[in-house]
């Protein structure tokens, strides 16, 4: 999770911090962790037990934000389950912002928000409190206490630090101190840079979009046979075209168009379409269609699919995910030249996944997808995700198998991100240009851009990743199950 203005980032993706997209993730989760915390109900009146919430508070915001989410009983050792907040529950949250602002040195803005959800058939409601990050370090102005069972109970006293170390509100050791600081630092420079002030560093920015170095030249079009997609499936395979399930045309107009020359007439797709109707017009006039330049565009984007494919990828055509497939074994591993030198990727496994109460695999995986930027500017743009199987072949989705891929692909850091993005185009190029055929080529390396500003903000949390290989997998294939 990283804090942006105006909401947060969840797998990459800008969200309102109480929007759908969040909530949806969090309730995914049946565990703290050190970004979020349960209660049953939370109770602001003049004799409460507030002083709990505001310790949490103050460590989430000194920690670097998180949410604390109403209507959860934990029923086992740290595991919480949904049963909504009492029919009586009612907290005003204005009273609620006042009334934690009266405890501390710095007044932060506090979202709140009640909302239904459907659980077994039964709509129950509860609460979210999302804790954005403070931009100094937050001190309680004025002891906290309240009385339980005629007891004085002290949670804490002025001017005391509190910070998240796992689940637990601490007082933070010299280097949770220094972490704090360095946080605080990025926070008020990103403020800087959104205010004009002089930026700190320059910086190269990598992206994860790769140009294209070569664009066909031409697109030839010709009438369509009557043929179905069965029996150009069957003329494509006895012409030993591979993959000859997925084509690298598109109909359009009741024509074929392809980048395939149809004027040669050694050609396998010529057999596709009445020959006196052939024609070859240059790129340049697809372009610069707008009708055309869609179609132009699913031809890039299916020729670089059946290239994949073609090198033992899997295409989960519902989504749009390309992912290596795992045959009887409970993990596939895929060798690569990264930036630090020859590596080893995991990029299948099994593991228990406890939302669907089974066994299943996980898989890498990446969309692919090309994007003009400009008239005549092409790149391929690759997104990492996650895919699941039952069977380690053939992907599955669903509300609760989309659950488990939130988990997995919560949180990308950059360095991460940016080695699964390069993994990807190296798998497809084999360390070299994507070259397909002798008319399309894309670049291996990434477009980057020198700026004169650093990376202005990133939580440094340890309990996030993409990665899916070393320790983890290796817990996983123990038995283990993924939590976080």
């Amino acid at each position: 999770m990283r804090e942006v203005v105006g909401g947060v980032v969840i797998d990459e993706v800008e969200v309102e911090p109480l929007g759908d997209y969040a909530l949806d993730f969090l309730m995914s989760r049946k565990r703290e962790c050190p970004y979020l915390d349960f209660k049953l109900k939370i109770d602001i009146g003049k004799d409460s037990n507030f002083p709990e919430i505001a310790k949490d508070i103050f460590a989430f915001s000194n920690y670097g934000g998180g949410w604390i989410l109403v209507g959860w009983e934990e029923r086992k050792s740290s595991q919480f389950f949904p049963d909504g907040v009492p029919d009586d529950y009612n907290v005003d949250p204005a009273a609620l912002q006042e009334k934690f602002n009266s405890y501390s040195n710095v007044d932060i803005t506090i979202d709140y928000k009640e909302f239904e959800k459907i659980f077994d058939g039964q709509t129950k409601r509860f609460a979210a409190i999302y804790i954005p990050p403070s931009y100094e370090i937050l001190k309680p102005l004025k002891d906290g206490k309240y009385v339980k069972n005629n007891k004085e109970r002290i949670v804490f006293r002025k001017g005391d630090v509190f910070y998240r170390r796992g689940t637990q509100n601490i007082h933070p050791s010299q280097h949770e101190l220094e972490i704090i600081k360095q946080r605080l630092e990025k926070e008020n420079y990103r403020l800087s840079v959104l205010s004009g002030e002089p930026d700190e560093v320059d910086e190269t920015v990598y992206s994860n979009l790769f140009p294209v170095t070569q664009l066909p030249e031409f697109v030839y079009t010709g009438i369509k046979k009557d043929y179905d997609n069965v029996s150009i499936k069957v003329l494509l395979r006895q012409e030993r075209i591979f993959p000859e399930f997925y084509f690298k045309f598109k109909e359009w107009s009741k024509r074929i168009a392809t980048f395939e020359n149809l004027l040669d007439e050694k050609n396998p797709y010529r057999k596709l379409v009445e020959t006196d109707t052939i024609k070859k017009e240059p790129s340049i006039t697809w372009i610069e269609d707008p009708d055309k330049n869609r179609i132009f565009i699913e031809l890039l984007n299916r020729e670089l699919k059946h290239y994949a494919i073609k090198k033992g990828l899997f295409h989960f055509n519902e989504k749009n995910k390309l992912y290596y497939p795992t045959l009887d074994e409970e993990r596939r591993r895929e060798r690569w030249k990264s930036r630090y030198g020859s590596s080893t990727r995991t990029v299948a496994s099994k593991m228990w996944a406890e939302q669907l109460n089974m066994f299943i695999y996980y898989h890498a995986a990446f969309m692919p997808q090309f994007i003009q930027l400009d008239s005549y500017d092409f790149y391929l743009r690759i997104l990492p995700t996650f895919v699941i199987t039952y069977d380690g072949r053939n992907a599955i989705t669903g509300f609760r198998e989309g659950t488990v891929i939130t988990r997995l692909s919560y949180n990308k850091y950059n360095s991460s991100y940016l080695n699964t993005i390069l993994f990807w185009i190296h798998q497809i190029g084999e360390g070299k240009n994507i070259q397909i055929g002798d008319y399309l080529e894309i670049s291996k390396e990434p477009k980057k851009i020198e700026m004169p500003i650093g990376i202005v903000f990133d939580i440094p949390s340890s309990e996030f990743r993409l990665e899916i290989e070393g320790d983890e997998t290796d817990f996983i294939d123990k038995g283990g199950v993924l939590l976080n």
